[in-house]
């Protein structure tokens, strides 16, 4: 039965399950046709993996997709909609530059040589075209796929980490890229660590932690979640034994937030709560405070640690 709403782009409980381990973990979300929507998680949270899911490029177990109304099973077709930029970019890589944008337009029956060479113009990635993909650099592939997601003209794209090892001179060049994107009624999902890079494009941010949507918050309320409240945090291998070391010893609010423990504290009360949990024969990765617009705001949503009953 197809989808009857309003939405753009529907999942529901959708989870992909691979050799009894979930990449992607009951998710259901609704994103509106001609927003922009940011893919908010630390690395290995599941950003990826979600993306390749809503793409039909992972087979989902259980749940259900649906684009502009329409099951990506059921009507495959609705695909053709859709672009995806993948991180790290895939690609033919004994092909040149122009073989693959061609190939990949003609599966989206948009080809079109003039319009290839202007959108890799655009890219600087004319004097490219007749190099093999395995020949380009990193980023040379990352604004390889966003050329290919011009050049077919996708109503929903899925980028992943576009400014990820981006060099610097070409972020304004990606960020106008997206913000036309968004201009011209496209639907956007762009995955990434830091809040900051997508800020000025975004009109919601999913929190995404261990393979789940956590929160969905509006692009206005961040301020709610970003005050003056800073949290110190060490790294350790076993967190809620250490946390309730930390907690009994130092008589702390602590939070657990992965492998992290948060806590409210200035440098010299980390340096003596490193030292205690060093003393112990107990190792701490890294300590410091959370910076990130995205570290603090998953530290907010995060509640404070209960033992749990025995």
């Amino acid at each position: 039965m197809e989808n009857e709403t309003q939405f753009f782009l529907e999942t529901r409980n959708l989870s992909v399950l691979i050799k009894e381990r979930f990449l992607v973990k009951n998710v259901s979300l609704t994103i509106e046709k001609g927003s922009c929507y940011g893919l908010i998680g630390e690395q290995k949270s599941g950003k990826t993996s979600l993306i390749k899911a809503i793409s039909g490029s992972l087979p989902i177990s259980p749940g259900q997709v649906f684009i502009d109304g329409k099951d990506i099973y059921t009507n495959k077709k609705i695909l053709r909609r859709v672009s995806t930029c993948f991180d790290p970019p895939v690609f033919f890589k004994y092909q040149t530059v122009f073989e693959n944008i061609k190939y990949l337009s003609m599966l989206s029956e948009s080809y079109d040589k003039v319009k290839i060479m202007r959108v890799l113009n655009k890219f600087h990635l004319v004097k490219k075209a007749r190099t093999r993909v395995k020949n380009l650099s990193y980023y040379e592939r990352k604004l390889m796929g966003l050329a290919i997601g011009l050049v077919t003209n996708p109503e929903l794209l899925l980028i992943d980490e576009p400014f990820k090892n981006m060099p610097q001179k070409h972020l304004k060049l990606v960020k106008d890229t997206l913000a036309k994107f968004r201009q011209e009624g496209k639907t956007i999902i762009i995955t990434s660590e830091n809040i900051e890079d997508i800020e000025q494009i975004c009109d919601k941010f999913i929190l995404y932690e261990n393979r789940q949507i956590k929160e969905i918050i509006e692009n206005k309320n961040l301020i709610k979640f970003t005050d003056d409240t800073t949290f110190a945090f060490i790294k350790v291998k076993y967190p809620h034994y250490i946390g309730k070391l930390i907690k009994e010893e130092f008589n702390l609010h602590v939070k657990i937030l992965d492998k992290r423990i948060l806590f409210e504290a200035d440098e010299d009360k980390v340096a003596e709560i490193v030292f205690f949990i060093t003393k112990k024969k107990l190792s701490v990765y890294s300590a410091g405070f959370l910076n990130r617009k995205a570290e603090k705001i998953f530290a907010k949503l995060t509640p404070f640690f209960k033992e749990e009953k025995e």
